[in-house]
């Protein structure tokens, strides 16, 4: 959920490379343009905004960990600084653009939000808690509310099936992190002799059954709105009972990414 610094062959490049992270910015996103079945210069604004705010973070983790952890000038710091050259003028573009047409309370307002949440993600990784449970979790809640912006810009208000396509995201996307992390602590058990139980996995049931009961809560008035979360909390349930820790990593996030399109584009035929 976090963003990385990574060298290639044409230099350093700050690029979040977890998909799942992207996956949780987008498909919300997309999923909201679906429902509405509109497009305007609005939806471009938004897009470009949520892109540049999440690109944000690694320029900003990287001059932090300029100031307070490198001891030596490093280069990751001086591309930093050219990627927020960047993202500065689409950041004030498209906010301004935003407020012209939404008022500065509402844009601020969301535009805030997202700011915060960028400090606070790099808050964490300077301290080295970004993977973090609970901060993931919450990092999951700002990266899906792309859904109610993109309503917000295609629809010209807040509609309802906003909320609830956000919060059955949330739902969705806060059992999948725990999974994971059940995940992590299986494979570290796994390497100890004898392997003690996992202290991951009653947390990770515990969330599963929250998501379908929250979902049924959720789509009370509405019966069909409900068999999208409940097979994915299914998915889950079985993620954990047939766990193979031997399965690669990126196997596992492919894996979950499928699962939360298909999550997605259920919701989708259900509100739209």
């Amino acid at each position: 959920m976090h963003s990385k610094i990574h060298e290639c062959d044409t230099g350093v490049e700050l690029l979040p490379r977890e998909h799942v992270a992207w996956s949780l910015l987008l498909t919300p996103f997309a999923a909201s343009l679906l429902i509405a079945r509109r497009w305007n210069g609005d939806i471009l604004a938004v897009l470009c905004a949520v892109a540049a705010l999440f690109l944000l973070r690694a320029p900003l983790i990287a001059l932090a960990r300029q100031r307070w952890v490198w001891k030596e000038a490093r280069p990751e710091a001086e591309q930093a600084r050219r990627w927020l050259a960047w993202l500065g003028p689409v950041l004030i573009l498209s906010g301004g653009w935003l407020a012209s047409r939404w008022g500065l309370a509402v844009a601020a307002g969301l535009g805030g939000i997202a700011l915060l949440l960028s400090v606070a993600a790099v808050a964490m990784t300077i301290a080295n808690r970004q993977r973090t449970a609970w901060f993931q979790v919450v990092s999951c809640a700002g990266l899906t509310f792309s859904a109610v912006a993109a309503a917000r810009a295609a629809t010209g208000g807040f509609p309802n099936w906003a909320w609830i396509l956000w919060g059955l995201c949330v739902i969705h996307g806060a059992a999948g992190i725990l999974v994971v992390h059940a995940r992590l602590d299986a494979i570290v058990a796994s390497k100890r002799k004898p392997a003690p139980a996992t202290p991951g996995l009653r947390p990770a049931w515990i969330a599963i059954v929250l998501a379908g009961a929250a979902s049924v809560a959720i789509a009370a008035y509405q019966p069909w709105l409900a068999l999208a979360p409940a097979l994915a909390a299914a998915a889950q349930a079985a993620e954990l009972a047939w766990m193979d820790v031997s399965t690669p990593l990126k196997t596992v996030g492919l894996r979950a990414m499928t699962l939360s399109i298909f999550h997605a584009l259920a919701l989708v035929l259900v509100l739209s």
